[in-house]
């Protein structure tokens, strides 16, 4: 869990104007497991700043990511952002579209990233690993399917 003092601290040490919705839009997805959407960003810091606008959101991912703060994770129906940079693997529910990351497996996707950067000439820019298949939840029938949201 990362505090907005310390969210100010890295924002302003990056060069960063701190607004407060900037603050609120950093802090959700980095307190986030869910991997929100754009949508869920802009409905969750609307609950604190009715008068947020979405541009204000996309504007404010955008320089997060190129901060290195946050990832943005393109999908086929709409991107996800992870504050998880290290190598990882995602679950991505078929059913109901959650994206979490894997509790186990992040040494084995370092790793393996270490051993194509050591045994190619590929310079690697980034990495992703993703799982398809089904939720618990969904997996137990327990959520009613929804059109997948990735």
């Amino acid at each position: 869990m990362t505090t907005q003092e310390e969210l100010a601290v890295r924002l302003k040490q990056l060069g960063i104007r701190v607004t407060p919705q900037r603050l609120a839009i950093a802090e959700v997805v980095i307190n986030s497991g869910d991997h929100p959407s754009v949508k869920d960003v802009f409905e969750r810091v609307k609950e604190f700043f009715p008068y947020v606008t979405l541009a204000t959101v996309y504007a404010t991912l955008d320089l997060l990511e190129r901060a290195a703060i946050v990832r943005e994770l393109p999908f086929q129906r709409q991107s996800r952002y992870d504050a998880n940079l290290s190598p990882h693997a995602n679950l991505v529910c078929i059913s109901c579209g959650a994206v979490v990351d894997a509790e186990v497996g992040q040494s084995m996707v370092e790793e393996l990233k270490k051993l194509v950067e050591e045994g190619t000439d590929f310079e690697i820019a980034t990495q992703r690993v993703d799982f398809y298949g089904k939720c618990s939840g969904c997996a137990a029938g327990n959520r009613a399917p929804t059109q997948a949201s990735v």
